[in-house]
């Protein structure tokens, strides 16, 4: 299987040893606080007590904006309140698209220091078509697993037409379970505008915000339609909505392959990696690769979450390495998820891909896979000729031999996608914006340093705060990162220009 779109998701949540599976908005409604009107919309959000700590509701919005008189769905929203007096809303959004911010928010919260939690209330919410939000279902969970091991690098005839059979199927149950309404006004276009409900609804004239990920996508297209509503933005993570997507993929995987790369160099400087691997890092993994390039496969005892074993491919097997590459802290497992491969063992390398997946500890999924690809073939255009893929594939395979080619066919569903591309492709144009604060790392696999420092160049104003180091997005890998993006939501302070962190 491909990456699951040009952005992944900012697993922050696992950096911070965050468990899957944590329950949504619905759970323990057990008191009312006041409600909150917007005025212009007339939306509102009446709070009730959830999982102790937080306080959720649900907001109302258009299915289409366009024709807001076909119906209504319900955007999921939780908040965790100041523990004093609150001073202002932080919203935010950690990445996908298709992650639940609502989960989110509830099992990262203490990655945000009690200085912070004091006077700013942190909410989050379920983008329309994940989550809570009237989720985008297309898989059943076994269709689920059984796309996790898809062929990352098809090249026979027989191999392609298996892949496209899939990524067409895959769009036809899309059709069979999901309104078509729905569907056709999931892109990030149309979040934007329910962000803009919610600030309403809180009452702010201003959004305070903070975007990890695809979140910064979600910011650069809030930023361009309601400018004069933009208070504090962060950016961490940053998608550079310029880049086309033949370009953007093959960034994306040369950046995959240089923190691979990364983890090749690091494994002899750490006692467990080389004993782990006596052969090398990098000899190891291509001769576990080779292996399953045969058509051989691992076996993983699953019973905990399916029940019973789970035969690991190549799929299956890079989809784990990549997930590994999301933090320099899962290093550790890779290497020994590559020593357990060799001897025919797949249980680590099965649960990295899981987990990139976010499968809940009782095997169920959440509907990333399914809004990911909803969300992502909406917001740009995507190719339509098959062999636009194969050739893209070649050529990322030359520069990427790990990843290249599963970045480029990870987008072929795009093509078989029915529903008009509601986005665009193009430099951020936000004028009269005041200044957002925009983090970068160095060895992002995902969202490649370049972007952070283009997104930076295309607001009016901006300061670039680059941490150094492998992983993706750098508050949840940066104690220097979370200090400054910290004091810029509550007190409004600024690095200086040209700051750099160290990874912590």
């Amino acid at each position: 299987m491909g990456l699951l779109g040009i952005v992944a998701c900012s697993s922050i949540a696992s950096a911070v040893g965050a468990q899957p599976g944590a329950a949504g908005p619905s759970s323990s409604a057990t008191a009312t606080r006041a409600t909150a009107r917007d005025p212009a919309s007339g939306g509102e959000l009446s709070w009730h007590t959830c999982d102790s700590k937080f306080r959720c509701a649900s907001l109302r919005v258009p299915i289409s904006y366009a024709e807001p008189q076909r119906g209504s769905l319900a955007i999921a929203v939780v908040e965790l309140p100041a523990r004093q007096r609150a001073t202002s809303d932080l919203v935010m959004n950690p990445g996908g698209p298709g992650a639940s911010g609502v989960q989110f928010l509830e099992q990262a919260y203490t990655m945000f220091p009690a200085s912070l939690r004091q006077h700013v209330n942190l909410v989050s919410f379920d983008p329309r078509g994940i989550g809570g939000s009237d989720p985008v279902r297309c898989l059943t969970t076994t269709e689920e697993r059984a796309w996790l091991s898809q062929d990352p690098d098809p090249r026979t005839a027989e191999q392609i037409a298996s892949v496209v059979r899939q990524d067409k199927a895959f769009v036809a149950d899309c059709e069979a379970r999901n309104s078509g309404l729905l569907l056709a006004n999931v892109g990030t276009v149309d979040t934007a505008r329910d962000l803009d409900r919610l600030r309403a609804a809180l009452g702010q004239s201003k959004l305070d915000y903070l975007g990890f990920s695809y979140g910064t996508y979600l910011a650069e297209v809030y930023a361009e339609r309601f400018p004069s509503h933009v208070g504090r933005f962060v950016l961490d993570g940053v998608v550079d909505p310029a880049i086309k997507g033949e370009a953007a993929a093959a960034q994306q995987a040369v950046a995959f392959e240089d923190d691979l790369d990364a983890f090749f160099a690091w494994c002899p400087t750490s006692d467990k990696c080389r004993s782990l691997l006596p052969g090398g890092a990098k000899h190891d993994w291509r001769a576990l690769i080779g292996y399953l390039s045969s058509g051989k496969t691992l076996t993983a005892q699953l019973y905990a979450r399916f029940g019973g074993t789970q035969p690991v491919d190549l799929g299956l097997a890079e989809l784990g390495a990549l997930e590994a590459m999301y933090s320099s802290s899962y290093w550790q497992y890779l290497a020994q998820g590559i020593a357990e491969g060799l001897q025919g063992n797949g249980d680590l390398l099965a649960s990295l891909a899981f987990n990139y997946a976010e499968v809940n500890n009782n095997g169920s999924f959440p509907n990333l896979l399914d809004a990911n690809i909803a969300i992502g073939c909406e917001d740009s255009p995507s190719p339509r000729a098959l062999s636009t893929y194969e050739s893209l594939a070649q050529r990322l395979a030359t520069v990427a031999p790990d990843f290249g080619a599963g970045v480029a066919w990870g987008g072929l569903p795009c093509a078989y996608w029915p529903y008009p591309v509601t986005g665009s492709t193009g430099p951020v144009h936000a004028p009269g914006t005041p200044t957002v604060l925009v983090v970068g790392s160095t060895g992002d696999p995902a969202t490649p340093y370049a972007w952070a420092q283009a997104v930076a160049r295309q607001f009016p104003r901006a300061v670039l705060l680059t941490r150094r180091g492998e992983g993706h997005t750098g508050y949840a890998s940066s104690q220097c990162v979370r200090d400054y993006v910290d004091a810029f939501i509550e007190h409004g302070e600024l690095p200086r220009r040209g700051t750099v962190c160290a990874s912590s």
